[in-house]
């Protein structure tokens, strides 16, 4: 379990708890306006992958009140794609989550608008990664969404503007932090969700610890 404070004191990083999952559910409405609501996790759900992985779930809070979360499961390295709500288990994880399974696979990550901009992000990007090395996993997974794409939907293709993110000519709010933070490109996948301003799309990404070699389970992935 992770207990600690960030940013000079003034925040705290911990892991979740079953009173944090209507907090939570309200930081993902927030953050997420345009995703379909049938994608949308609440405070049910949080409350079911708090029971169910609590190691996983991770809040960030000021003076209590939650800021910012995470949620994630285990699982093995997909060799195909999928769908969010595939992956999720129709976003209750009960069949998703593996209990032996050695990655760490991010399904959400969100703070307020508010608190933008002060690298808290970065923070639970860290605090997950610890908490793979903590379990013997080999890293984690994150299916990013493509949610700059609505600024060019009308000068090009999603896939058009996957080949340019790629290539680092263009930067997108969610996927570029995300490579800076340690994530490694792996492939778009297109239809992964349902919010058109990501065109649909998400780009899975894996961050592996140090000396663990995804490139034979990238071959795999068809």
């Amino acid at each position: 379990m992770i207990q600690k404070t960030i940013n000079d004191g003034k925040f705290v990083l911990r892991t979740a708890t079953l009173e944090d999952a209507a907090p939570m559910a309200e930081v993902q409405k927030i953050c997420y306006p345009t995703l379909s609501q049938e994608e949308i996790l609440t405070a049910e759900h949080f409350a079911n992958h708090i029971k169910l992985f609590p190691e996983g779930q991770v809040v960030i809070t000021e003076n209590e009140r939650v800021i910012a979360s995470t949620s994630t499961f285990r699982s093995h390295f997909p060799d195909h794609d999928h769908t969010f709500m595939e992956a999720t288990d129709n976003l209750w994880l009960t069949k998703s989550h593996q209990s032996n399974g050695d990655w760490l696979y991010g399904i959400d990550m969100g703070v307020l608008p508010d608190y933008r901009g002060l690298r808290l992000s970065t923070a639970m990007y860290n605090a997950r990664q610890e908490i793979a090395e903590k379990l013997g996993m080999k890293g984690q997974l994150t299916v990013g969404m493509t949610i700059g794409y609505g600024r060019y939907k009308e000068e090009m293709t999603i896939q058009e503007y996957c080949e340019k993110l790629k290539n680092n000519e263009l930067t997108d709010p969610t996927v570029t932090p995300q490579r800076k933070a340690g994530f490694q490109w792996i492939k778009p996948i297109y239809e992964y969700l349902e919010d058109p301003t990501a065109g649909n799309c998400s780009v899975l990404m894996a961050w592996p610890l140090a000396g663990v070699d995804i490139s034979e389970l990238v071959k795999k992935y068809h």
